[in-house]
């Protein structure tokens, strides 16, 4: 059994964490988080991103841009409705959450999970060669460090070769907007990660202007580190990260409850 891709709303306090899943996954890699997040008083969106959820077909002709218009049309619609945004995403989740946040000021923080600001993967070299051969390739096998890891998961199994060169593209782009980023910023990422380069998180802390931000390494997760073995760990550095930038107002019934 593999678990439900389907967005994820939960209603909560005037402070909204928006959580965006990685590349060919879903908000089933972040529902433990939506959860946390929830108990603790945040309000909590994860949408599905376009093309995901469904079929690899339905992920060959989608564009970064439209997952782009996707999350800036959410924050507009949260912003309009008074509530206060944190931007949070796993790999391409926090890509999509640092491009955003160049733009819209009113995000008010950034959690980034496994950011892939230079891949490991030695595969993307081969990105306009494997587009002329085939338009999806097997994903690696997961190295997740709890067994039971990938029963939380939904994702494909397969990588949409097109759309991936597109999605290098995109980390281009961004790497480029770092210095823009005002947001405070917590950065996650597992010393095990073969997505993540030990590289690619020293150019990110290196590039980012913004006087507030902070790396924490994890020692044994694989790249999902929102759900492999030290997801608590994620949990707790992101509350309190979350409680010192954008404090939840805990009059939710299951504030109280706390979640340490």
């Amino acid at each position: 059994m593999r678990a439900s891709p389907a967005p994820i709303s939960l209603k909560a306090g005037a402070v909204t964490v928006v959580l965006v899943h990685g590349f060919t996954g879903s908000p089933a890699e972040m529902r433990l988080l939506a959860e946390a997040f929830h108990e603790a008083g945040y309000s909590v969106e994860a949408p599905l991103l376009i093309g995901h959820g469904s079929r690899i077909e339905d992920l060959l002709k989608v564009q970064p841009e439209q997952w782009l218009e996707q999350i800036d049309a959410l924050v507009s619609t949260l912003v309009a409705h008074g509530r206060q945004v944190v931007l949070a995403g796993q790999s391409l989740g926090a890509i999509l959450a640092l491009h955003t946040a160049v733009s819209r000021q009113e995000v008010k923080a950034l959690l980034l999970y496994a950011p892939p600001i230079r891949s490991s993967d030695p595969r993307r070299f081969l990105a306009p060669l494997l587009m002329l051969m085939r338009s999806t390739i097997a994903k690696p096998t997961s190295n997740h460090d709890d067994p039971e890891t990938e029963a939380r998961l939904w994702s494909y199994s397969r990588y949409p070769v097109r759309c991936s060169a597109r999605v290098l593209k995109l980390i281009g782009k961004v790497r480029k907007k770092l210095a823009s980023v005002q947001q405070p910023v917590l950065a996650m990422a597992s010393r095990r990660d073969n997505v993540v380069s030990a590289r690619g998180m020293e150019q990110l802390m290196r590039d980012l202007r913004c006087t507030d931000k902070q790396l924490h390494w994890l020692e044994r997760s694989s790249h999902t580190i929102t759900a492999d073995s030290e997801w608590q760990s994620v949990r707790d550095q992101s509350l309190r990260f979350l409680q010192r930038v954008a404090p939840a107002q805990h009059h939710h019934a299951t504030a109280r409850k706390g979640c340490n």
